[in-house]
């Protein structure tokens, strides 16, 4: 039976996005090569020309295809995010089930900033790219999927992470009916624009709805937990969505 994976504090997380990033930026190829050199130097260097030309051409990530399991659940803990992009669209792997835990019913959401580099790009890509990038290094860690549920990136899109059915890896110890909102960038570094602030606010505000989530059980992970996530300058933005006069105060 394969380890399931832990839960992970902030400074586990962050290494293993960064450690991900290397090797994602090494190259397979590279990688391959580099884990057991003495090896594969001998039978690389057999390769024709043609060959090893082919060998060093970037692999693309291969469209995530679901894929019937009997080890996934028939039930739903609760109401998703019905504007999400789906993971089909993104993701490069699958979820493994024996790695995961069931979601249990749904009791607060926490929130959360990637808190790797600045990120400000529009580009549709670019934001599938980087929660490919997030999902590989996690994978990296022998989790069953990306630890988050949902993402946000600059645009205000919402991307699909791990099913919500599952239950996630983004607080250490309080996982258990916790849905994960992660907002892309490091706002330690940086200011979260409008668009993301709007699309945090409305999927909060939806998911407390749906799964009857009261205010005071919304909370950023730095509340949870000794971390600077989400960060210095989207924390107080978050602290005033709650406050009194926020929009989430008033979510019935």
């Amino acid at each position: 039976m394969p380890e399931r994976e832990h839960d992970h504090d902030a400074l586990s997380r962050r290494q293993a996005i960064a450690k991900g990033i290397r090797l994602i930026g090494a190259g397979s190829i590279g990688v391959a090569l580099t884990g057991c050199a003495s090896a594969k130097r001998s039978s690389f260097t057999l390769l024709n020309a043609q060959e090893r030309a082919r060998l060093r051409e970037p692999i693309a990530v291969r469209p995530y295809r679901p894929k019937a399991t009997t080890n996934a659940p028939s039930w739903s803990p609760g109401g998703g995010l019905t504007n999400a992009i789906p993971r089909s669209s993104w993701a490069g792997g699958n979820p493994v089930p024996a790695l995961m835990d069931r979601m249990k019913p749904i009791n607060k959401i926490t929130i959360h900033h990637d808190g790797m580099t600045s990120f400000t790009s529009t580009s549709r890509a670019a934001g599938a790219h980087r929660v490919e990038n997030i999902r590989a290094a996690h994978r990296g860690q022998n989790w069953g999927d990306v630890g988050y549920h949902y993402l946000i990136d600059p645009t205000g899109r919402v991307w699909e992470g791990r099913p919500l059915v599952w239950q996630g890896a983004h607080v250490g110890g309080q996982n258990d009916g916790n849905i994960g909102i992660c907002v892309m960038g490091n706002f330690e570094r940086q200011y979260p624009n409008s668009a993301q602030l709007r699309a945090v606010e409305d999927s909060v505000a939806q998911l407390m709805r749906v799964n009857n989530i009261h205010v005071r059980e919304v909370r950023t992970h730095r509340e949870m937990a000794a971390t600077a996530c989400p960060g210095r300058n989207l924390q107080p933005r978050l602290v005033a969505m709650r406050s009194n006069r926020g929009a989430l105060s008033r979510v019935t």
